[in-house]
């Protein structure tokens, strides 16, 4: 499946797919804030998450995005039940205070991974990694209902792009 989603993304120049339509996330914590960015992975993942958050917060800190910090939440939503429920957030705020670390079980895990097209599984090699989709999610929210604006490759996100989509959502 990520192989199917490199191909998917690899022609388009601004690395997303549009899509528009309604989405449940039970998981995600109160907010007043309009518009926010989900990225799934795992506590403690060095080779995916850590690069891509990396660059998720070096996007929020850049100038370009400076003016939509009060309009977004970033959640980093964690697939792995078995690590303590404080460990997502604290692996958030590691690349960013102002990143926030959701917990999931696994049966929330379980309910949520078609209604993102989520890809997740133990590795073959390492039983202590998961191979995972590393796509980054704009929800958009009105009047209690969320909606799933686009979602970006990670590999091709730029910061104007993201920047533009949620001006777009404003």
């Amino acid at each position: 499946i990520p192989l199917f989603q490199s191909l998917l993304f690899q022609n388009m120049a601004d690395g997303k797919i549009s899509i528009n339509r309604e989405i449940k996330v039970p998981f995600l914590p109160y907010s007043e804030k309009k518009l926010s960015l989900l990225f799934f992975g795992y506590y403690g993942c060095s080779d995916v998450c850590t690069p891509f958050l990396e660059k998720l917060s070096t996007i929020y800190e850049s100038d370009v995005f400076k003016s939509y910090k009060k309009d977004v939440d970033i959640y980093f939503v964690n697939l792995n039940p078995a690590v303590k429920k404080h460990n997502p957030d604290e692996f958030a705020k590691y690349f960013n205070q102002n990143f926030q670390g959701i917990y999931l079980t696994h049966n929330e895990i379980m309910s949520i991974d078609r209604e993102f097209g989520l890809y997740h599984t133990s590795s073959l090699r390492d039983k202590s990694k998961i191979n995972h989709t590393d796509n980054l999610y704009l929800l958009e929210k009105s009047n209690g209902k969320f909606k799933l604006k686009h979602i970006y490759f990670s590999k091709l996100l730029k910061a104007d792009v993201l920047s533009k989509d949620i001006a777009a959502e404003n």
